[in-house]
């Protein structure tokens, strides 16, 4: 019984888990939020090319999404065009989180009407 439930917990955090990290839009849009920023940060540190260890998933978040991305982008590290590009994709990724959005669930009543 306890084997059973130590299981169905580790499912279920597997899965919980899975959720989190599934390519969504609006994961996708918060990644795209962060690389943004760690550009800037390059930008604010007068760096010229985008450091590799930040490349790496730019090229890797930007694979996911479209290829569109990747061939604009292509081999060009410097940190103007990647945060160009990066635009670009975050504008879409805004327009498909939006349109994945269904409003509001059904709303249950906690109390009775009278």
């Amino acid at each position: 019984m306890i084997e059973r439930t130590v299981l169905e917990i580790a499912q279920h955090r597997f899965w919980a888990w899975q959720r989190r990290t599934a390519p969504t839009p609006r994961n996708q849009l918060r990644e795209t939020d962060q690389l943004l920023g760690a550009v800037e940060e390059c930008r604010l540190r007068d760096i010229k090319l985008v450091p590799t260890h930040i490349w790496r998933r730019i090229v890797h978040l930007l694979g996911q999404l479209d290829g569109k991305y990747r061939e604009r982008l292509g081999i060009d590290r410097s940190v103007e065009r990647t945060a160009e590009v990066l635009f670009e994709a975050q504008e879409d990724l805004m327009l498909a989180a939006r349109g994945r959005w269904h409003g509001a669930g059904n709303i249950v009543p906690l109390f009775r009407r009278r």
